[in-house]
């Protein structure tokens, strides 16, 4: 066993039209088995948080994605099989279409209202009978629903490509006196916010 293991996940509350993409985990999953939660997974080696939430929403949904980004909140819990440390990170994204195409880890999946949110069965407590138990989250989802609601209305997107540093490292771009000044200066920071964000020197 390993205490000092630490695991960063990342989650997606996805949004399209007003709704949210809400998934059932497989009940042979390790963790949150036959539960409903939000998509996500966790940051591998090599990745920032940003990278990661891209590739597992393509793994998970096969979904495509407009630019738009907000951080909703962060987590933390010790996993029980082997009692170490996850801290994780809440995002708020907007898909382009509907049509999910899922992988094993999802067993189903609803596009719900917000105000649905509150008719699941929220419990930390394994699931005994899948059958029965068809309608259980955990606590916790609902206020990533509250802070996606006061994100949207208050429309607090920013650009998707503002937040990988790993990109911009990746990529060997760099950023001059000269650059900063103008957007400093700049009555359209739009044209501050595309994917090619950083000139290279």
């Amino acid at each position: 066993m390993n205490k000092c293991a630490h695991t960063v996940p990342i989650t997606a509350i996805i949004e399209n039209k007003g709704k949210f993409l809400f998934i059932k985990r497989s009940r042979y999953e390790k963790n949150m088995a036959g539960k409903w939660v939000f998509p996500g997974g966790k940051i591998e080696k090599g990745e920032d948080a940003i990278q990661a939430l891209y590739r597992e929403l393509h793994e998970e949904t096969g979904l495509l994605f407009s630019d738009e980004l907000a951080f909703l909140s962060s987590y933390c819990f010790l996993r029980k099989e082997d009692l170490s440390s996850s801290v994780g990170l809440v995002f708020l994204v907007r898909s382009l279409n509907r049509e999910i195409k899922t992988d094993k880890s999802i067993e189903d999946y609803r596009w719900i209202s917000p105000e649905e949110i509150t008719s699941f069965v929220f419990s930390y407590d394994e699931i005994t009978d899948f059958e029965i138990q068809n309608d259980v989250t955990i606590p916790g989802m609902e206020v990533h629903v509250r802070n996606a609601i006061i994100v949207m209305k208050k429309k607090a997107f920013l650009n998707k490509n503002l937040f990988s540093v790993t990109e911009y490292q990746n990529k060997g771009c760099s950023m001059s006196k000269e650059y900063l000044l103008a957007l400093i200066h700049s009555d359209n920071v739009d044209e501050y916010m595309t994917n090619n964000l950083f000139p290279k020197q």
